[in-house]
């Protein structure tokens, strides 16, 4: 399991811990770990930071997580990092309740591959859950869903796994190609995440109806 936390809430050295932002948690007198590829680039920092207070927060926040998904995530694999970096807290500098890229990338992780990413308080042994922004989960899903083609699908997950079986029939054809030789074991796995890819759209379609009556019954 991969958690989120702060420099200033983590106090422990009991866990493997990454710095995910641009300077390593200098700022923190941080000298642990550092994972520089989900730092958020500069550029788009820069313009975020300045509109503080001249544009609403929502609409700087949105233009944040937007860039940040188009700059950063889109051109990573969230198994691959998730791998690399199971089993430790990442950090950044931010208090729980407010706005930070961490959250993003807990966001990312759970909605592209179905785990739980939790925020969590920690002092030497002694770690426990506690809450981060709610909303930013659901810009992250606007900005991943923007001018994408879904293919069909509802769910960002279930169009993770059908893209993720589609380049590995292509691998299959281009080894084929180049080999003559078959390629049956990577079919197979592309036919086995289509059939990921349709149950995940089945959950995601329940979970989506079950909102709606919970949302009816509180309405009435």
């Amino acid at each position: 399991m991969i958690c989120t936390s702060s420099h200033k809430d983590f106090q422990s050295d009991r866990y493997v811990t990454y710095d995910i932002s641009e300077n390593c948690g200098k700022d923190a007198n941080y000298q642990g770990k550092c994972y520089s590829q989900l730092a958020p680039k500069l550029s788009f920092w820069k313009i975020w930071h300045d509109n503080i207070g001249k544009v609403s927060e929502e609409d700087n926040n949105r233009y944040y997580v937007q860039e940040y998904w188009n700059q950063v995530l889109s051109n990573l694999d969230p198994e691959t990092i998730y791998r690399e970096l199971d089993h430790s807290i990442l950090l950044c500098c931010e208090p729980n309740t407010e706005f930070c890229h961490r959250h993003i990338v807990a966001a990312w992780f759970e909605i592209l591959l179905g785990v739980k990413v939790p925020e969590v308080k920690a002092i030497d042994y002694q770690i426990q859950q506690t809450d981060r922004p709610s909303y930013i989960k659901q810009y992250l899903e606007d900005a991943m869903r923007l001018n994408r083609n879904m293919r069909g699908f509802k769910s960002l997950r279930a169009l993770y796994l059908f893209e993720k079986g589609e380049k590995l029939e292509a691998k299959a054809d281009e080894l084929e190609e180049k080999t003559g030789k078959c390629y049956d074991s990577y079919r197979q796995g592309a036919c086995f995440l289509r059939c990921d890819a349709d149950m995940a759209e089945d959950e995601y379609r329940v979970a989506e109806r079950e909102k709606k009556l919970v949302k009816c019954k509180k309405n009435k």
